[in-house]
């Protein structure tokens, strides 16, 4: 290994079971750093702290997204195709989250109508034996997970729980040689309960049919609690999510867009950033309106956003332009940092407009934002050496005199766009 002095080895997926290993897969998934980072936010903006996973399961709220679709942000349940049966779902419990998110998939999607119609009593729902009734009741009579074959393999023909998990697996990579083998075991042991062999055969045909596509319905369940955390999240506590979606959404700029279209239609303003409100990442200010991160600005490192929030967090926010370039530490938030905030609008809120920032009074001499960053530097420096100068007399601030604000027009609405 490259990270250690560990001897390594590999075996095959298909392999390591056989040898006695048991096969795990990790999987990142960044929808739970969304969640904690809106759960922070809830706590610094609300003061309560949220157990996520002891949230009630029947929120009526929740449902409501669901039954809308406006499931845009939200995990697992978000793409154009299952809003669609969302809509025609009405899912009222969560059960029915659990089967969709199992269902949603090339295969078993084409049974989603009958779904649907059956839920809602537009198609009669049949059970071929009644035995099998209480097992296949959630979802309808429609077969839709392996934990389903596995119970009804052991009810109706006495498999062992043994039998029933090589059935599972003989099902899900379509083994004939196993099932063929399996097949036999299942019509006697069906035939030893008194059940009609007619029925069964045909039970067995429509498992071989589909059970190549039934799912797992522990894994389906798990996923389908963090999709509902996420929706409960939209549904009470609007702003905060859609802050932290925003953050997470890797910064690529159509994401951005498409998520910034969603608060709007949530009626959740998304304001620009600014120097008094933003911090490094989104955030919502006190009006419940979502505030662009500073260092979502292009060319705004993350020292230079540390150095504004910090100093803002210790000694209050900044009074002007000028204050805020003798408080923060330039040597961090340097002339590119300042230029992009100015450009972005972070300032805009201290009173000055962007096209003073950038305006010179001739050529070769230094733009507003330049003199204004020297004008800081001098006095960091000065408060930082101690010695006695000739200005000690003068009072405070006004030793080192502040840049004139330049006399010109605002750039027009196009000029600022670009």
């Amino acid at each position: 290994s490259k990270e250690s002095t560990l001897l390594l080895t590999q075996y095959e997926g298909k392999v390591i079971e056989d040898a006695g290993v048991i096969k795990m897969d990790f999987l990142g998934l960044k929808t739970l750093t969304i969640i904690r980072d809106a759960l922070r936010m809830i706590k610094a903006n609300h003061g309560i702290d949220i157990a996520i996973d002891e949230i009630p399961l029947d929120d009526e709220k929740t449902f409501g997204i669901y039954q809308r679709a406006e499931t845009n942000g939200t995990f697992q349940f978000e793409s154009p195709g299952m809003q669609k049966h969302l809509r025609e779902l009405k899912a009222d419990q969560f059960g029915d989250l659990i089967a969709m998110n199992a269902l949603y998939r090339p295969g078993p999607m084409e049974y989603i109508p009958n779904f649907i119609k059956r839920k809602h009593g537009l198609e009669k729902i049949v059970y071929d034996l009644p035995e099998m009734e209480d097992l296949l009741k959630e979802t309808y009579g429609v077969t839709v997970y392996q934990e389903q074959v596995m119970l009804l393999s052991q009810k109706l023909a006495g498999f062992s729980k043994g039998d029933a998990d090589v059935l599972r697996k003989a099902m899900g990579k379509k083994d004939r040689v196993m099932l063929d083998k399996m097949k036999g075991q299942f019509l006697s042991g069906t035939s030893e309960r008194g059940f009609d062999e007619k029925v069964c055969v045909k039970i067995w045909t429509d498992w071989e049919a589909f059970a190549q596509y039934a799912f797992n319905k522990s894994h389906s369940t798990c996923y389908a609690v963090v999709a509902y955390q996420t929706a409960w999240l939209k549904a009470n506590y609007p702003s905060e999510y859609m802050a932290s979606v925003l953050t997470h959404s890797g910064g690529q700029i159509d994401k951005i867009t498409f998520f910034m279209e969603e608060c709007r239609r949530m009626g959740i303003k998304v304001l620009g950033p600014d120097v008094n409100e933003s911090s490094f990442q989104f955030s919502v200010n006190k009006e419940g309106q979502v505030r662009f991160g500073l260092g979502a600005v292009k060319g705004v490192g993350e020292a230079a956003v540390d150095a504004i929030t910090t100093e803002r967090g210790t000694n209050g926010p900044y009074a002007n332009i000028f204050d805020l370039m003798r408080r923060v530490n330039l040597r961090s938030a340097n002339r590119k940092a300042l230029e992009s905030l100015a450009y972005a609008g972070a300032f805009d809120g201290l009173g000055i407009q962007r096209a003073h920032f950038f305006h010179s009074p001739g050529e070769g001499k230094a733009t507003y934002i330049e003199s204004l960053a020297r004008y800081g530097q001098q006095h960091q420096d000065g408060a930082d050496s101690s010695q006695v100068s000739m200005f000690d007399m003068a009072e405070g601030d006004a030793a080192i005199p502040e840049p004139s604000l330049p006399q010109i027009e605002g750039w027009s609405a196009l000029e600022q766009l670009h």
